[in-house]
């Protein structure tokens, strides 16, 4: 008995000093810093800016944290805010700092860094004959932007070269468009989302009418293609937005963080307006991020379509964005994101359903059947005497096809007669994807 008491108060002993330490440790902090900044303002060898030391302070505790968190002021907490609304200066990369270096997430179309053909994964490790890991992160990033027409000069180490190199970049002020979009032979609708400014589902939504619009004749979008490739991500309401016009209803994504007003459920509502219902191929690869991640996980999820490309970026994480004074705003990571069936593709990425790595495909100048030895190749061949039979079948078969209201005339180019766009012989990832819907549009309509 006397034994237990005594280990009773042994354990009572071990908690309450568990518990005093919790509630003194803020304390002790805090004491640090205190004195550290008092000891600065006394002894230092001139009188220090103390507003740059509490800047530099608070900043170098967000970025300790992990990548994505931060500090932004004055002319910094500006280009923040105007690229969110779509328009910014510099030479348009999203970045992050990685060991001593600024690692490109995804360049943004038609700027100078895309322009130049800095691309997702390669590392930028100077500006201006300046080491990033001397000068450090934040002002790297700030050096690189600049008054348009004006130069910079970057040290960059590629994704797939070995030796550095010098690339100079004229800075340039641009407004995203958000959305690029086309009609591709077949009625196949082509959305390319560049990045999720508070512009992006308005913009979108207009896309879709503007092709439908375009191809009434043959009975409007028969399939889309959703081009989320290179996609930094961007404002989180867009991606709901964004999600919910292609999901008719249910969970779009969770977040989860340390507190109770960080944890919530975002849904798609039945009653908005939505896409067509055709079949749709997204394409990702490791520049999509973020808000592109998490329109892609939800649409995998629900099956609503095919994703296509190399694996995701993998940023799983939410950040809050507060503004704590007119000239300053802190960037924090609250949560992860999951997907509709809970996962966290955090450092993980989004894994697509069928994996087309870039690459790059030549096209002759003449047809196939130009060029294809057969037996029309030789001398004196036998012609093929059901060909005029076979037309004839071809006939009846459509004019019973067009009498059928039930089952209306599909209306798609046949294989033999496609011409291939530029941007189907230029880019191998979306040629597969366009071949991929045709086949789910003949099937859907067989």
């Amino acid at each position: 008995m006397y034994l237990r008491l005594i280990t009773f108060n042994i354990v009572l002993l071990i908690c309450t000093y568990a518990l005093a330490d919790k509630q003194t440790s803020n304390q002790i902090y805090y004491k640090q810093f205190q004195e550290i900044f008092e000891r600065i303002n006394k002894d230092y060898v001139q009188d220090p800016d103390k507003q740059k030391m509490t800047d530099s302070a608070i900043n170098g505790m967000l970025t300790s944290l992990d990548p994505h968190s931060g500090y932004y002021t004055d002319e910094d907490l500006d280009d923040f805010i105007n690229q969110t609304k779509g328009e910014f200066g510099g030479i348009g990369v999203e970045v992050m700092y990685d060991n001593g270096a600024i690692k490109v997430i995804s360049p943004i179309d038609d700027l100078p860094a895309d322009k130049a053909g800095i691309k997702a994964g390669d590392y930028i490790v100077g500006v201006n004959d300046e080491l990033v890991s001397t000068i450090g992160f934040n002002k790297a990033v700030k050096e690189m932007r600049g008054e348009p027409g004006t130069k910079v000069k970057l040290f960059v180490i590629k994704n797939d070269e070995v030796k550095p190199q010098d690339v100079e970049l004229t800075r340039e002020i641009v407004k995203i468009k958000p959305i690029k979009s086309h009609l591709e032979e077949g009625g196949i609708a082509y959305v390319r989302i560049v990045t999720f400014n508070e512009h992006t589902i308005q913009e979108m939504k207009k896309a879709f009418k503007s092709v439908e619009a375009s191809n009434t004749a043959d009975g409007g979008i028969k399939g889309i293609i959703l081009d989320l490739r290179n996609n930094p991500g961007g404002l989180l309401d867009q991606a709901i937005a964004v999600s919910e016009y292609f999901i008719d209803s249910g969970t779009i994504v969770s977040t989860k963080g340390r507190t109770d007003t960080n944890n919530s459920v975002l849904t798609a509502s039945k009653f908005t307006a939505k896409a067509p219902n055709v079949p749709i191929v997204v394409l990702i690869n490791s520049g999509s991020a973020s808000a592109s991640e998490i329109v892609a996980g939800a649409l995998q999820d629900y099956k609503r379509a095919i994703i296509l490309g190399t694996k995701s970026f993998g940023k799983g994480s939410v950040q809050t964005f507060v503004q704590v004074s007119p000239r300053a705003a802190v960037k924090l990571t609250t949560a992860r994101y999951y997907t509709p069936l809970g996962r966290s593709i955090q450092a993980e990425g989004i894994e697509p359903d069928i994996i087309i790595e870039p690459a790059k495909v030549e096209y002759p100048g003449q047809k196939n059947e130009e060029r294809r030895f057969s037996e029309s190749s030789l001398k004196n061949y036998l012609k093929n005497d059901n060909k005029d039979l076979k037309d004839n079948e071809q006939k009846k078969d459509k004019d019973k096809l067009k009498k059928d209201k039930d089952k209306p005339e599909l209306k798609i180019e046949k294989a033999e007669n496609y011409q291939p766009s530029e941007l189907y012989k230029k880019d191998y990832q979306f040629a597969r994807a366009y071949d991929l819907i045709r086949g789910l549009i003949l099937s859907k309509n067989k």
